[in-house]
């Protein structure tokens, strides 16, 4: 029998309960690699220990807590919540579904680190088409602008990042995302998620986890591969105005440079635009961006 991982899998949801069924039917398989799972609820119909739901699942340590709807605050409560005496914290959607083996690898890795390696993602795997926008921002023009890069993972000079997908090796990086992957509790006490990013809280992850970034390192393990099966809605109005919005935040927040900023936008809109043509129900999305041009200019006088 494997030994149970001294770790705390903290999982947000709001009102998907099939979604976080199939992930704790998952869990349950492979209840090795944690001993508790914390459930930060911001359901209409709030989730508890006696719903038909979690009755399935009554001998996982499973706590429930509730919180207004906000994937940061939810985090927070999460991390303040989560048994003192583990190791490590694990960040976890709720429709996520991984791979053979994805935890043994992660458990494999996690026995092995290195004394300097603060946080781990699991590999996200996504059918990635190409397109002549990816190819351009890619591109050896953009990295010296230091606009963009090409390296999985990277944050540049502008305050854009890089994608983290279908990485081939184990590889450091610059942030992590919060669909998956673990920190040692210790070294996470004294940070937060911001709370002011609105509900969706869009780039929560990013402005996380790059603060840590800068003293320790961040790993992707390779072999730890998952998808998500459920994309989400990003054609709103409100979401392209967070986006723009919540970028603004994180440079602000690192001191990047504005201007290098400001070419990787427009490049932004015109990719958005191109992509209203193809589909129009980007639109909303597309003058939430355009939009985001008065935020801009109203916080940087």
């Amino acid at each position: 029998m494997k030994k149970k991982l001294l770790l705390s899998i903290i999982i947000v949801t709001k009102d998907r309960q099939n979604f976080l069924k199939k992930t704790l039917i998952y869990l349950k398989k492979n209840s090795f690699f944690f001993n508790e799972v914390i459930i930060v609820d911001s359901s209409k119909n709030k989730l508890n220990e006696q719903s038909e739901l979690l009755k399935k699942f009554k001998k996982m340590n499973i706590k429930i807590y509730h919180s207004k709807p906000s994937t940061s605050h939810q985090r927070n409560l999460g991390i303040v919540h989560s048994n003192k005496k583990n190791k490590y914290i694990m960040f976890l959607d709720d429709d996520i579904k991984f791979y053979k083996n994805a935890f043994l690898n992660m458990q494999s890795y996690l026995l092995n680190i290195n004394s300097d390696i603060v946080g781990i993602g699991f590999n996200p795997i996504v059918k990635n088409k190409k397109n002549f926008f990816e190819s351009i921002k890619k591109s050896f023009l953009f990295k010296c602008l230091g606009i963009y890069d090409s390296r999985p993972g990277a944050v540049v000079h502008s305050g854009w990042h890089t994608k983290i997908i279908n990485v081939k090796k184990n590889i450091k990086v610059d942030w992590l995302s919060t669909q998956a992957c673990i920190y040692l509790r210790q070294k996470i006490m004294n940070h937060k998620f911001e709370n002011n990013l609105g509900e969706y809280a869009y780039l929560e992850d990013l402005i996380f986890s790059y603060k840590i970034s800068k003293k320790n390192t961040l790993m992707i393990n390779s072999n730890a591969k998952f998808y998500s099966y459920n994309p989400i809605n990003r054609k709103s109005f409100f979401f392209g105005l967070q986006e723009i919005k919540n970028r603004i935040i994180f440079i602000k927040k690192n001191n990047f440079k504005i201007y290098r900023f400001l070419i990787g936008y427009f490049f932004f809109i015109l990719k958005n635009l191109v992509e209203v043509v193809f589909n129009l129900r980007q639109f909303p999305k597309f003058i939430g961006n355009v939009f985001g041009i008065f935020y801009i200019l109203k916080n940087n006088k």
